[in-house]
Parts: C-alpha cells; structure tokens; sequence
C-alpha cells in the first residue's frame, strides 16, 4: 500500500511539474485591436464587466494599497469628450467598453507606486478578457496633462483622483485582424545575476 501510495504522490507530483513547465496560453492568445481596427459595437454584458473589474481588483498593488479606483464607460457621448483630449484613443471609436484606472491620491500611502498598480489592474484585466475571448487594448493617460484633463471633465473625476490609463474591450469586428501576441523572448536582453 505504501509503495502505491508514494508511486502516486510521484505522478501527481510530475504531472504538477509539467503543468508548471507549460506556456499560460492565455499570455499569447491575447489580441489588441489598435486605431486601425475596428470592435463589434454590440454592448457587453453585465456579467462580462464585472468578470473584468473582479480582475481588476484581484492585481497586487504596491504596499497593499489598494488605492485604483475603476471608472467604467459604455456612453459613446462620454467617449468622445475623452477623445478630445486624447490623440490616441482610436479605439474607442468602436469599442463598447472602456475601464478608466485611476489610482486615489488622498488614500494612498505610496503615491510613487499609483502608476504600478494601475499597469498591474490593467494587466489582470487584459488576462480574464483574453480569458472571455475578448480583444483589449491599454492607452496612457497620465502623465500627458492635456489627457489627464479629457479624462477627468468626461467623467467628472474628482481632482484626487489621478486617472494613469485606460483599457478598450470588446469583440473584434468580423472584417477586422487583430493583432496578436507573440513569443517576444530575446535572450540578448535577459541578464541572470547582473551585466558581465
């Protein structure tokens, strides 16, 4: 019995091993759909959104701070404001939803750390709507002022808040190629135990 037992803890233990060695194929399903693109404008559910902020929520955050706040737009009207201000907000000329991270000046500890965290989120998110087979795609907001401004006017954000980037969500449209992520690993670029 002991020796079927530990003939068991072995396999379980390779096939977790394998399954460790393995590429997240998530990580390169990912699609991104740029100014070029074009998303399905059919609205995404409730159920969708709430997958995606769950996610959101889910992301580390520098000293646990937990600071992002999660502006969610699906008013075409309000898109455009931010675009007014924004120069490379193409996308959402067609998504149907963008997630404005903004991280909360007046309850964070660790200010310098705002811009990590809202990339962390934005990350999480882009992982679960891969996940849902969804196309994303992440813009800068802050530190540019002007879009900084956009973003906070179309959706009346209090100045405390400061808004560090957005994400696009939505379904590629059938005549639209996103794309794709790719294995971008250089070696050349790797440096184990610092630079020779």
């Amino acid at each position: 019995m002991k020796k079927i037992l530990c003939i068991a803890f072995i396999l379980v233990f390779a096939l977790s091993a394998c399954a460790v060695a393995e590429k997240a194929d998530v990580l390169y399903n990912r699609t991104t759909i740029h100014g070029n693109g074009k998303y399905d404008t059919e609205p995404l559910s409730q159920e969708t959104i709430d997958l995606l902020l769950n996610a959101a929520f889910s992301a580390p955050s520098g000293g646990n701070q937990q600071s992002n706040n999660y502006y969610v737009v699906t008013d075409r009207e309000i898109m455009k404001v931010i675009q007014e201000g924004h120069p490379y907000s193409q996308p959402l000329d067609t998504a149907p939803l963008v997630i404005i991270v903004a991280g909360d000046e007046s309850t964070c500890r660790y200010p310098e750390l705002l811009e990590m965290d809202a990339g962390l989120s934005a990350g999480a998110m882009q992982v679960q709507a891969t996940a849902l087979g969804l196309s994303s795609c992440v813009m800068s907001i802050y530190p540019q002022e002007e879009r900084v401004d956009a973003v906070r006017k179309a959706v009346n954000m209090p100045e405390t808040m400061k808004p560090v980037l957005m994400v696009a969500f939505g379904t590629a449209d059938v005549d639209t190629v996103a794309s794709a992520s790719v294995e971008n690993y250089s070696a050349d670029r790797v440096f184990v135990n610092g630079a020779e």
